[in-house]
C-alpha cells in the first residue's frame, strides 16, 4: 500500500489544545472550547501554530 499526502495529515492533533487568556489554565479537548472550564474567561487554541 502506497501512502500519499491525502491519506496523512502530519499536522492534524488529535485534541484541540487551549489555554485561557485570563488564568493561564491549559487544557485538552476533543471539542472545540469557547470558554476556560476553571474561570469562564475567553481561551485560544495553543495547538495551532502561530506565525
Amino acid at each position: 500500500m502506497v501512502l500519499n499526502n491525502a491519506d496523512i495529515d502530519p499536522h492534524r492533533n488529535e485534541h484541540g489544545y487551549y489555554e485561557c487568556l485570563s488564568c493561564g489554565t491549559r487544557t485538552t479537548s476533543d471539542d472545540p472550547l469557547g470558554r476556560c472550564v476553571d474561570c469562564g474567561g475567553e481561551v485560544r487554541n495553543i495547538g495551532v501554530a502561530r506565525e
